[in-house]
């Protein structure tokens, strides 16, 4: 979305095709010239591959970016087949690129690969993970890493009142994330943690903005909730749902909290540090990329609640250190991950396409 309305319209007309509805539909509308929803059965629907093909032909679509593997699959047959047109694929996650070089589908994989025009990688991880993988198409990869509009985040909301809405008092020290209930983002892990400090710290409260999918094998929505049931946190950890005001929703957490077991490159850690929030972010590639260890953040064993409780203790009873951070994780990302260069990269990309 930060993509689409931050190119250049006087260079750029952009439309955009999704397979599911979604919240953000909305939005989207407002800032494309159009959007189309193509249905799409499960298993291989060649059907919904010819629908793109015709999009891109009606509206005379110069360059198709796909995010992520199955858009790119849908995507190649309608942009570099039956309409000879420029095909940019855009990786987000380190797993899917790992499933997809050690599956069945690895050659067909490579071959498609090899007739794209490029593959942007938003992590350095994704980008070392590709070119491992797939060698003698080391020329197709680059790196363009994510970054954030951090002026958005320079909001003057009234902290205390928008904290009062979710029953939050000036007292409560609140550790949140923002994050899709999905087992790799590993919730559970920041329950168990603050399952440990709960009873020696009672103002301690943890906030987790986001959902779970309905039909998504990888949800972890129904596990986290009975897990919080079992240890008795239901009335100290607040759900708040799918919220669209991050940047308000970012005011009301004293530390930003993203324990994943893997990462691409996590905007909402960018977003919360040009937001002025602390983060804590579990030490994998992705997120390790951006978060170094006592300057922009602390970092912790992937899935140990135990070193995750001792960050957490950290920030909440050392005030200078949460200042530090904050400082050096706001200049960190307004000089490395400002959306001016991400954009400007992008629109070389497809000027050069």
């Amino acid at each position: 979305m930060d993509l689409i309305r931050s190119l250049n319209s006087s260079k750029f007309n952009c439309y955009m095709a999704y397979f599911e509805k979604g919240d953000l539909i909305n939005e989207f509308k407002k800032i494309c010239k159009e959007i189309y929803h193509i249905p799409k059965k499960r298993g291989l629907d060649i059907s919904a591959m010819l629908k793109i093909s015709q999009l891109i032909k009606e509206n005379n679509i110069y360059v198709i970016n796909s995010h992520h593997y199955m858009p790119f699959i849908y995507s190649y047959l309608g942009s570099r087949i039956l309409n000879k047109r420029r095909l940019i694929y855009t990786e987000h996650s380190v797993p899917e690129v790992q499933g997809v070089a050690s599956s069945k589908h690895k050659k067909i994989f490579g071959y498609m690969l090899g007739r794209t025009d490029s593959v942007v990688c938003i992590s350095k991880e994704i980008g070392d993970t590709f070119k491992n993988s797939y060698p003698r198409y080391m020329h197709k990869f680059r790196v363009i890493v994510n970054g954030v509009d951090v002026d958005r985040f320079a909001n003057h909301a009234d902290r205390d009142k928008l904290r009062e809405q979710w029953g939050i008092t000036p007292s409560h020290f609140v550790v949140g994330t923002v994050a899709n209930f999905r087992k790799v983002k590993n919730h559970a892990c920041l329950i168990r943690a603050f399952d440990q400090m709960s009873s020696k710290n009672p103002h301690l409260r943890v906030m987790l903005v986001g959902q779970g999918f309905p039909g998504d094998r990888e949800s972890s929505e129904s596990e986290l909730i009975d897990l919080i049931h079992a240890y008795g946190l239901q009335e100290k950890v607040i759900m708040t749902g799918y919220q669209e005001n991050i940047t308000d929703i970012l005011k009301v957490f004293d530390v930003f909290c993203l324990p994943s077991l893997s990462e691409g490159l996590p905007v909402s850690v960018l977003e919360a540090m040009a937001a002025r929030v602390p983060v804590i972010g579990s030490n994998v590639r992705g997120i390790n990329e951006v978060i170094f260890h006592e300057i922009t953040g602390l970092l912790f064993s992937s899935d140990d609640e135990t070193a995750l409780a001792s960050a957490i203790s950290r920030l909440l009873n050392d005030e200078n250190l949460r200042e530090k951070i904050i400082h050096d994780a706001y200049h960190y990302v307004h000089t490395k991950h400002g959306l001016k260069q991400w954009i400007s990269k992008y629109e070389t990309l497809f000027s050069e396409a």
